[in-house]
């Protein structure tokens, strides 16, 4: 488990690697964790000053380990034929906010985070790159909110912070369709700062990275600090709370006979070809 995440330190930035490549690093609520101790562990290094986060392999992540997700939501069934009882509400809220406190952690970084993005970007994935500070994207990354169609549908952890940055009707159509987009419109609709060619991407970031590392270590954690002041006004600490709230609702969904139930299927088909229907489902 503590290989799912690596750190690396050269001069003024530290790295913090998702990896587990052949799970295009699709994240286990421990990795969360882990990752966020990595984060804190940068913020508390006074030699840090600019955070890089990547992902090793093929993509940067592909969003939550579902099969992970569903064992810690204690959804899994036991194999009995019997269908899973219903987790309590408690131990929802209480998993919840402990997911919902870690996305968090990367919106109040002491430090500013870059967000170094190629291959598959979804989910969690998503989430962090909206919530960093800057992202610096391959123009041939992929890009969506398809995480939205196992039942959430616009229920998300962090909606101040989308609409203030795709304007409140691209971010329901973000939501709503879950559609898949490149870096160059990421770019476009402000989720990155700069789509460049794949072969550019690590020296962007590198280039970035120092010039930002030539400023004074108090004048980056003071404006960081005036930053996220300025989001709180505007709402960005509440959001969490209200997330992580809806998360629990919104993952604990009555179905009804016509609707696509992925607790379900997955039972019925298995992971990988739920997750394929369920995109066969929402295809124009």
């Amino acid at each position: 488990m503590q290989d799912a995440v690596i750190t690396e330190k050269q001069g003024p930035v530290a790295r913090l690697i998702l990896n587990r490549p052949d799970k295009h690093n699709a994240l286990r609520f421990a990795d969360l964790d882990l990752l966020v101790a990595a984060l804190h562990e940068a913020e508390e290094d006074d030699d840090v000053k600019v955070i890089v986060l990547k992902g090793n392999g093929p993509s940067f992540c592909a969003g939550h380990d579902y099969n992970d997700a569903i064992r810690s939501y204690g959804l899994e069934d036991d194999g009995s034929g019997a269908k899973p009882r219903r987790p309590s509400q408690r131990s929802r809220l209480l998993r919840d906010r402990k997911l919902g406190m870690n996305y968090m952690a990367f919106q109040n970084s002491l430090k500013p985070v870059i967000a170094q993005v190629h291959g598959h970007c979804t989910g969690v994935g998503m989430y962090l790159v909206e919530l960093v500070d800057l992202a610096i994207a391959a123009d041939d990354a992929t890009f969506s909110h398809a995480e939205q169609r196992l039942g959430l549908a616009g229920n998300t952890w962090h909606l101040n912070s989308q609409i203030l940055m795709y304007g409140a009707k691209k971010a329901r159509e973000l939501m709503l369709l879950g559609d898949a987009f490149d870096g160059r419109e990421a770019e476009r609709v402000g989720l990155v700062n700069r789509a460049v060619a794949p072969g550019d991407l690590e020296s962007t970031v590198e280039a970035w990275a120092q010039k930002i590392s030539k400023h004074a270590r108090d004048a980056l954690v003071t404006g960081k600090a005036m930053h996220q002041m300025a989001l709180d006004s505007l709402g960005g600490s509440q959001q969490f709370a209200r997330g992580y709230v809806g998360h629990t609702l919104g993952t604990n969904l009555r179905f009804e006979s016509d609707e696509f139930n992925f607790l379900r299927e997955r039972r019925q088909e298995g992971t990988t070809t739920t997750f394929k229907n369920r995109d066969k489902r929402f295809a124009d």
